[in-house]
């Protein structure tokens, strides 16, 4: 064959190598129209679930803060029939003033411990309150505290506010039991109150007095001795028309201190009888709030608020009587 006709090598195998990819890439579309072709598979990825943590601010609050009173309902409450009728016999109002020269009427108040809570509020408060002895007996009625019945005595007293005399129940102890007469009140705490009798000449200082009644038993035995219940009994009808009657008390007490007053009100009666009128207490016997009666005395002692009208019971921890001449 001619030089000039032969086909060179390697323009044969550059030829050769097009053909083959050609056949290749046709293969490749064939497959992949192909319904019968196994088609490769493919992974579906399922998402991770998300936790939605909620932010502390979205938590659905508890109720307003704002507390919803129960009242106690004293306004039901009457004295206990005694065993023959005891006449009404009001204290008269006689001058009289105290050494910061405030005059000692009906509506006498003074504050003699004042403390507040981590938001400013007023959480412990004791005041000094007057009353007008309205007749000279002491009462009782029944409480039912922690499955058990507690004999409460109280005198009948007056206070004065905005000008309009409230009767108000004085309350003094307790003792277990229902309708226990004094005379049958076993020995012990419950069958005492802290009395101090004083002449009208006497300097009266709320604060020092409240100091001195609240110190150690040892350091204020003389000063201000503890009184058989059926004692003060003896005592009121020989007490002059002209006599004043001051109790000193704690009306709200820090929430810190509730474990504890619960505590004490479920093993001494007669502290459980003095507390009670200024705890809400719930159906289980729960400190649940102060009272209705603990605010709104707190508001009329500090902002001048009027206080409703009801039958209220306060309660003595130190009694001060103070004859007129």
């Amino acid at each position: 064959m001619p030089a000039k006709a032969r086909t060179p090598w390697y323009l044969l195998l550059i030829l050769t190598l097009t053909l083959t990819g050609l056949s290749g890439c046709r293969g490749a579309g064939q497959a992949a129209s192909d319904p019968s072709a196994t088609p490769t598979a493919t992974i579906t990825r399922t998402p991770t679930p998300t936790q939605t943590t909620t932010p502390a601010f979205t938590i659905t609050p508890r109720p307003s803060s704002t507390p919803t009173f129960t009242a106690t309902p004293y306004n039901t409450l009457s004295p206990t029939p005694e065993p023959s009728p005891v006449p009404a016999r009001p204290a008269v109002l006689f001058p009289y003033t105290d050494t910061n020269g405030k005059t000692v009427d009906w509506s006498y108040i003074h504050v003699t411990q004042i403390g507040y809570d981590q938001f400013d509020q007023v959480n412990d408060l004791w005041a000094f309150m007057s009353f007008q002895l309205l007749d000279r007996a002491i009462y009782h009625r029944n409480l039912d505290f922690l499955g058990e019945t507690i004999t409460v005595y109280y005198l009948n007293v007056a206070h004065e506010f905005d000008g309009e005399m409230l009767q108000m129940q004085l309350v003094l102890g307790g003792t277990p039991g229902k309708g226990v007469a004094i005379e049958d009140i076993p020995a012990g705490g419950t069958a005492y109150v802290q009395v101090q009798l004083r002449e009208s000449w006497q300097d009266f200082a709320p604060y020092v007095t409240h100091r001195d009644a609240n110190r150690a038993y040892e350091y204020r035995a003389e000063s201000y001795p503890l009184l058989f219940l059926k004692d003060l009994r003896a005592l009121l009808p020989t007490l002059p028309d002209e006599v004043i009657l001051l109790a000193d008390h704690p009306i709200l007490f820090p929430r810190d201190d509730w474990p504890q007053i619960k505590l004490d009100m479920s093993r001494i009666s007669y502290l459980a009888a003095r507390y009670q009128p200024f705890f809400a207490i719930d159906d289980y016997d729960r400190l649940d709030d102060a009272s209705a009666f603990a605010y709104a005395l707190r508001d009329h002692i500090l902002a001048g608020s009027a206080m409703p009208a009801g039958l209220y019971a306060y309660s003595s921890q130190t009694l001060i009587i103070i004859q007129g001449d």
